[in-house]
Order: structure tokens, then sequence, then C-alpha cells
């Protein structure tokens, strides 16, 4: 198992797209150490969860990374529990496959959602389907067609509907001391691929805009009769239903059809290569029109990640690196944003998953040989600073230019910046929103930390969560001018293109030399 833990070297610039060390050789910054990351047993609340899908698909083995994940902090696994794999016979209800990861997880004090799906070759059957099944001997390479990934009950009438709740009724009273929170399909709002009826796109006679709005209009349908379905059994159900896209029709018509009143959480997914292009902007319109008047409703980012090697929907440039930053930089827009769940796509590469049979490597492990990434260290470094956070606005980070009163542009220099509280302590992140792909040299800048009445650094120290290295700030480069009315001035202040975290050194610890 050690070799999970191994952080590459930081010099090895192979590893890290050819970028030093940021903080390194920087004026009044020091080495102090590594830090030392919790694991899942050690944190009580955290946003920081992982994806687990398509294990119902068999596209990898799960039993190497339990212990790691355990080790990353992790604390929350999303889980598809694929419909054909619990219910092999009409009636009958085998879920052994998925006990086994429930309970491997819970042991390691992370707990499990499911994502409820897909259809079924006895109840939802497709034709062509069947017929790649036999021809394959049961075992298709096409990973949508072998998991039945988008056949939508609703479609295939009454006995099919009947037959989707009483799978879902069945596994609440399974899970029920075990697992709470129940997602309402995937993506629905991805129509060609995970909304379908036939292997195909449903509605295909209307125009685009009306078949958005159609698709919409029957997911709430569906989720209202699914919700039903799983309260009957488990009173203390928490319903989630989902959108990929938080500005969209599906989202429009979600909220004009009152969506919230049969849910308790609402999930999105945020793919954009660029974390925080707008948003907050997103999330706020998102909520805005799903929100009800009288209840509260959680919301969760549901899934988001980035491939280390380029995939069906792009070419954009992929590292392990690359993929790490977009890992800090999602989980903290999320925490930025209030999302209660993150949830980064995916735990492991995945074996066979698209139509064409080949793989999908969105994962923070490589399958063959079973090793970490860049990305799960990331997550790692991310899931110990987001441990117990609260957000603050009472706080705040800025940064400036040194001379930056000088006349000149700022566009190429507007930062990112986040500030919260872990058990009252003070933590403070600054950054440069570029796009991932782009790697940013440090640029020295002028930082201004302002906080209660009277506080003052008395330890002052620096985190960089890709690498996971600690930096003693020299106090010669922390001062209280009068002209700053209270607030910190730190200069130089190194600036780069992911998270740098400042905050006390009592709040963390360091691993033994």
């Amino acid at each position: 198992m050690e070799q999970f833990f191994r952080l590459p070297d930081s010099d090895d610039l192979n590893r890290y797209d050819n970028n030093p060390a940021p903080l390194d050789q920087q004026f009044g910054i020091r080495p102090l150490g590594t830090l030392k990351p919790l694991s899942s047993h050690d944190i009580t609340s955290s946003i920081a969860g992982i994806g687990m899908e398509t294990l119902d698909r068999d596209t990898y083995d799960p039993t190497p990374l339990y212990d790691p994940l355990c080790a990353a902090g992790c604390k929350w696994v999303r889980l598809q529990t694929g419909w054909l794999k619990c219910e092999k016979t009409a009636g009958v209800y085998d879920f052994a496959w998925l006990d086994a990861i429930v309970d491997n997880l819970l042991q390691r004090g992370i707990q499990p959602w499911f994502n409820t799906g897909f259809g079924h070759p006895i109840h939802t059957p497709v034709p062509a389907y069947e017929e790649l099944f036999r021809q394959s001997g049961n075992s298709p390479a096409n990973g949508m067609v072998r998991g039945y990934v988008g056949e939508v009950p609703l479609y295939h009438g009454p006995r099919a509907m009947a037959a989707w709740k009483n799978y879902l009724a069945a596994m609440a009273e399974h899970f029920s001391d075990r697992v709470r929170h129940y997602e309402i399909w995937n993506e629905p709002d991805v129509h060609r691929v995970f909304w379908r009826h036939l292997g195909q796109p449903v509605h295909a006679d209307l125009k685009e805009e009306l078949r958005r709005i159609r698709i919409a209009e029957d997911y709430v349908d569906f989720v209202k009769e699914s919700a039903d379905a799983l309260r009957k059994t488990l009173p203390q159900v928490k319903v989630i239903a989902t959108i990929s896209h938080p500005v969209s029709d599906h989202v429009r018509v979600a909220g004009i059809r009152r969506l919230a009143d049969w849910v308790d959480i609402i999930s999105y997914h945020n793919y954009a290569n660029t974390p925080e292009a707008e948003n907050c902007d997103k999330v706020a319109f998102f909520r805005s029109h799903l929100s009800v008047p009288g209840k509260t409703t959680e919301f969760w980012q549901g899934e988001a990640g980035r491939a280390t090697h380029p995939h069906h929907s792009g070419c954009y440039i992929t590292s392990e690196y690359v993929q790490a930053k977009y890992i800090l930089r999602r989980l903290l827009c999320d925490f930025q944003t209030g999302m209660k769940v993150s949830s980064i796509f995916t735990a492991s590469d995945l074996r066979s998953y698209y139509p064409d049979g080949s793989d999908q490597e969105f994962g923070i492990f490589k399958a063959d040989p079973v090793r970490p990434k860049l990305g799960f260290f990331a997550f790692q470094a991310m899931a110990t600073l987001l441990a117990e956070a609260e957000s603050t606005s009472r706080m705040m980070i800025s940064g400036n230019l040194i001379n930056g009163n000088m006349a000149g542009s700022r566009l190429n220099y507007q930062f990112n910046s986040v500030a919260f509280l872990r058990h009252e302590v003070p933590v403070f992140a600054l950054y440069l929103p570029e796009s991932v792909e782009i790697s940013v040299p440090p640029i020295r800048c002028e930082v201004k930390i302002s906080g209660e009445l009277g506080y003052r650094f008395r330890e002052p120290v620096l985190i960089d969560p890709l690498r996971h290295k600690v930096y003693a700030i020299d106090r010669e480069i922390v001062k209280y001018p009068d002209w700053a009315y209270g607030s910190a001035i730190i200069a130089p202040y190194p600036v780069t293109d992911y998270p740098i975290f400042m905050t006390e050194r009592s709040a963390i610890e360091l691993e033994r030399a």
C-alpha cells in the first residue's frame, strides 16, 4: 500500500509538466516540512467526495482503492446502482455486489450515496441491445449497452414504471440503515446519451427547444413517482434530483414545475474547463430558478472532472498535472459557492466505457496497473484543508501587483480569493484563475489580508496543495502599516494558477521527517 501514499518528488519536473515548485526560492519564504493529510476517519464533515461510477458495468475493480480513498480523506462516494445487475430474475433482488462496496466504504469512514438507474432487459427491453448481448456472449464491449444506460422506464409504460418503483423500494429497504441519499437518474438533460427510449433520443419529432421542454417535464414526473416509492419505504430518505447544465431550459422548466417540492437536494454537474468561469453566476442562476419559497433545498455539485488523456468530448490539452490543478480549483470553487458536497469524477480510469469499447481516463487512479495520479494527491490535500471548513464573510484576502497603484491593465491579473475558518483558525487562498491548460509562472504580488479587529498572525505558513509542501513566512515581509487600517500587508507574495493557502502553523500537522 505504500506506493499509494508516496507523493512524487517535486523535483521530478516531468510529472509536473516541467513546472517547478512555485514557492521554492522565494524571498521571505522558507521550507518548513510536508503537510500531514487527514484520513476519512479523522474528518467529521467535508464537501470532498469522489465518484465510483459505472461499477454496475464492471469497468474496474474497486477493491484496491478503498484504503487509498480513506487515506485521502474522502467523505462521500457516488455509486451507480445498476438495476439490471440487481434484478437478474424479475422480482428477485440480489444486492450482494453493492453490499460489498457500501460496507467497505462505511468501514473506512466514507458515506456512499446512490445514483439510481438505468434500464433493464426484462422491463425496458431494447431489441438492438439484446442482439448485441447475444453476439458478444452476454458481455458487449459497448459500455452504454452493457449497462442499458439511459433507457428510461417512464416510456415503457405502467408495468415498467411499477417494476422500477419496486426496485427502488427493495433497495431502500435493503440499505435502510446504511444509505439515505438517492439520486434519481443521471444527466437527464443530456438526452442524446442518458435519456432514451429503445436506444434512441426521445421526442425526436419535436424541434430541439420543444424537445428540451418536454424532457424536463417528463423528468419532473419521473422524479415525483420515484420519490414517492422511496419515501413510502424509507421515510427518512434524502431524495436528490440532478441536472447536468446549471443554465438551461431544463432548469427553467424544472423550476416552473416546482421540482424542489419533491426532493431534498438538487445536484448539478460542472465540467467547465476553467472552474471559475461564471461559477458564482451559474450557481446563483441555478439556485434562483429551482429554490421554492419556504422550503430549504440543499445544492450539491454531483459530478465534475478532467481527463488525463483526450476523450470523446474534445481534444483539449490533457495531463496529470492539468487534472490535479483542476481538482484543486473545482473543490475550492464548490466550497466558495456553498455546495454541501463536491464529487470529483472519478476514482479510477474506466475500461470499455464508450460505445466503441474504448477506455475513459478521468480517474485519479490508473487502472492497469493500479497507481495514483497527481490528482489523487491534489484531492488528498484539499480534503484535509477543507475538513470542518466554515465559510465566512468577516475575512478576506486580496492581491495587487507590487507597485500596483501605477497606471496599467489589470486584465491579466484578476485573482480568485477565498477565506474560511477551520476550528476557528483563519485560512486564506489566492490564485490566478487562468485556463487550467495554461501553466502560469508565479507572479510576485502585494497581498492584503483583513480579519477581525486586532487580529495578528502568530506563525503564518503557506501550503502548496499540489506538492503538499509547507513554508514558513518570515515576519519581515508581514507588516501592519497605518495606511492598511488594521489589515496585514504581505510582500512579496507569490501567486500562481492554483490555490496556495495561508494559515497559522497551529492549523495543520506536518509529516515527521
